[in-house]
């Protein structure tokens, strides 16, 4: 891996390829999801494979769509063993999605325990490149499509093997219809290559923006203060055109607007209300419309609204459950340490032991919630909880992200 990561991040030109799969009657069935770091690569030049696969599946998701994109067919996407340990599935539908493990992905009992659960959930799994070895032997047992590169040649005894064991096997790297043939008669049944098309990028219309980290820190601390000051509020929001321009949008919007519309910042601001405002302000700032941002926001919002529900049962403060799901979260959307993001932001003393101790009811109150995304059962927290936290913060998302 060579090169800066912080360089390639940002361009923020980032897009996606997609490659077609088709069948023995050369019928196209599936896709292979690839990451572009622009709009002129050709191929790959991934220096963080976990921000890769996030990244592309976040344009697939959130800037392309998956109907438009690919239809009823099957969507491949690359996983990292990094990624896979802990998979980010967001508006990833189980029953569409395979899951390509990487050919250098070590197989250890953490790996094996995050693919079984996968499999559990509904996802199809295939090995890429693969080749055998003891190595990776363990995750056979795991896979239900394996891939052939065939440029690096053609093991037709493992192939009949395999074939015969009856796993679905894909040659990758067909140039010619000759080799497409000679694929087909040992046994291969999904095939892609140059000599059916080449990976198609996809152009995206999307503008991306990112705020200063310090602008995003004084805002947070303004939203969640005791003492909310609307006046230096608002002139943080001046200070970013498209946050600004949302917060306008949504004022003088059919379900808020009165007889005159709103002109000035304050009057806006006064129309929305805090808590409303909190959750706009954070929406548009965080997700920077940025896609692999998105992803991560719908999760601390899923997370944030799951503690808000948990809490309204347990007779705790709701507010403080939000916040506290929100902000558990909010070292992964900023991309800062958590002790960090503590000393500039003015939480509540309760907040911050539940952040950084997981103590007290509202710490407990977390903890359980985290479990449940990590698909333990709980009898204290209802089934639908989450599917409906979920719910709320895919609808926050479009309601304000467009």
């Amino acid at each position: 891996m060579h090169g800066s990561a912080q360089q390639e991040t940002s361009t923020g030109h980032y897009t996606i390829a997609i490659q077609p799969i088709v069948n023995a009657q050369l019928q196209h069935v599936a896709d292979e999801l690839l990451y572009r770091g622009d709009m002129t690569a050709t191929s790959a030049a991934v220096f963080d494979d976990v921000q890769a696969t996030a990244r592309a599946c976040a344009v697939a998701i959130y800037e392309i769509g998956l109907d438009k994109l690919c239809g009823q067919r099957q969507l491949f996407i690359n996983a990292s063993g990094e990624w896979l340990l802990n998979p980010d599935l967001s508006g990833l539908p189980a029953d569409q999605i395979v899951i390509e493990v990487l050919e250098n992905t070590q197989a250890n009992e953490p790996l094996l325990a995050a693919l079984r659960q996968l499999k559990a959930q509904g996802y199809t799994l295939a090995l890429d490149d693969f080749e055998p070895d003891a190595a990776n032997s363990a995750l056979l047992s795991m896979a239900d499509i394996i891939k052939f590169d065939i440029s690096t040649g053609l093991p037709t005894a493992l192939i009949k093997r395999l074939y015969q064991d009856g796993y679905t096997l894909l040659a990758e790297r067909v140039e010619t219809y000759d080799e497409f043939e000679q694929c087909k008669a040992l046994g291969f049944s999904l095939f892609q290559g140059y000599f059916y098309q080449r990976p198609q990028v996809q152009v995206t219309t999307t503008k991306r923006h990112s705020t200063s980290r310090a602008n995003q820190m004084q805002l947070l601390a303004q939203l969640y203060s005791d003492k909310v000051r609307l006046p230096a509020l608002s002139t943080l929001i001046a200070r970013d055109p498209y946050l600004l321009n949302a917060v306008f949008k949504r004022a003088n919007s059919a379900g808020k607007a009165s007889q005159r519309p709103a002109y000035k910042l304050l009057d806006c601001i006064h129309i929305i209300g805090l808590k409303e405002l909190r959750m706009l302000v954070s929406i548009v700032m965080l997700a920077g419309n940025n896609p692999a941002s998105k992803i991560n926001l719908i999760n601390g919002l899923t997370r944030a609204f799951g503690c808000e529900a948990l809490a309204e049962q347990r007779g705790l403060d709701e507010e403080e459950g939000f916040i506290a799901g929100l902000f558990s979260h909010m070292p992964v959307i900023l991309g800062i340490d958590l002790e960090a993001m503590l000393q500039e932001l003015p939480l509540s003393q309760t907040v911050c032991q539940a952040l950084t101790q997981r103590a007290g009811s509202l710490g407990k109150l977390l903890t359980d919630i985290e479990a449940c995304e990590q698909g333990d059962l709980n009898p204290s927290v209802p089934a639908e909880l989450m599917l409906q936290a979920a719910a709320e913060a895919r609808s926050l998302m479009d309601a304000h992200i467009s």
